[in-house]
């Protein structure tokens, strides 16, 4: 049976999701760190055991548009696989090759400082080399439950092991340049950026883990201008025929790129001066 907590870290806050279960924090210290010291702190704490879980953030509705029962219904059909998990923007798929494309040309500077910080972990992944992440593996948000030892494996044997070196040696090279903040809604790190993008290139370097992916019937719809809009349904025939032949040229994957590149200047430009609809507030651009 699939199990998914909601944390509430401020007082008085009150589930969002009714199917989820609490998971009251105690202590909200290390804000900074988003999902990540949740994840981290809930691995250590052996909940993860003898069940099916995960955590999902309280916007998990907003983005989704998806009720929860109907996703946990979703993962308890898919109980063979390790994991299922739920992308709430299937459209970055169709103008970004990889979650390090996007991750780059969102914040400057996101690829070399998460390579310097795997480096440093001992964990040898070539962020420059990372395969293609299509629909199957791709999620910009912590929203995916895994069995025992789908834990075990990624948050066990990726993340504790990222947090236990940061925790060890807050002022190495790469933990500064990571703590370093970079633009969003609200001013934050490099850090949960980095993090959130982990999930997506284990899954796609671990051909041995079976994926189920929620999949929306309506992409465009989750688009969040109407530029967006028009960027996904003029190029989305193109990519899905190249996801289908498992295909990628060089020159598709530049136009990616640019498509990508040209869509975050205008997001930048548009959200700041329009309340971005997932915070209700403009996008930061100090950092």
């Amino acid at each position: 049976m699939t199990v998914i907590y909601e944390p509430l870290y401020r007082e008085g806050q009150e589930l969002t999701e009714f199917a989820f279960k609490p998971l009251v924090l105690a202590d909200n210290s290390q804000s900074a760190w988003r999902e990540f010291r949740i994840l981290v702190d809930f691995y250590r704490s052996g909940r993860h055991r003898n069940q099916r879980t995960g955590i999902f953030s309280p916007k998990f509705g907003m983005k989704t548009k998806v009720p929860a029962e109907r996703f946990i219904e979703f993962c308890d059909s898919n109980a063979s696989s390790d994991v299922c998990l739920i992308n709430p923007f299937p459209q970055i798929a169709y103008y970004s090759y990889n979650v390090w494309m996007q991750g780059e040309i969102n914040h400057p500077g996101l690829t070399e400082r998460a390579q310097a910080l795997l480096n440093e972990c001992g964990i040898k992944w070539d962020l420059a080399t990372i395969p293609r992440h299509s629909p199957r593996v791709l999620a910009y948000s912590n929203f995916w439950v895994g069995s025992e030892a789908f834990w075990e494996r990624y948050v066990g044997g990726v993340l504790d092991r990222i947090a236990l070196h940061i925790e060890r040696n807050p002022d190495s090279a790469a933990v500064v340049a990571i703590m370093g903040d970079t633009w969003h809604t609200d001013v934050a790190p490099f850090l949960p950026f980095i993090i959130e993008r982990l999930f997506s290139t284990f899954l796609s370097l671990e051909s041995s883990v079976s994926v189920a992916a929620y999949q929306f019937p309506d992409v465009a719809a989750y688009c969040l201008t109407d530029y967006e809009r028009e960027l996904v349904t003029s190029i989305a025939p193109i990519i899905d025929a190249a996801d289908a032949s498992a295909e990628f040229p060089p020159d598709l994957i530049a136009i990616q790129r640019l498509m990508c590149s040209l869509y975050v200047r205008y997001a930048q430009e548009h959200f700041a001066t329009k309340a971005h609809p997932h915070s209700g507030r403009t996008v930061d651009q100090r950092a």
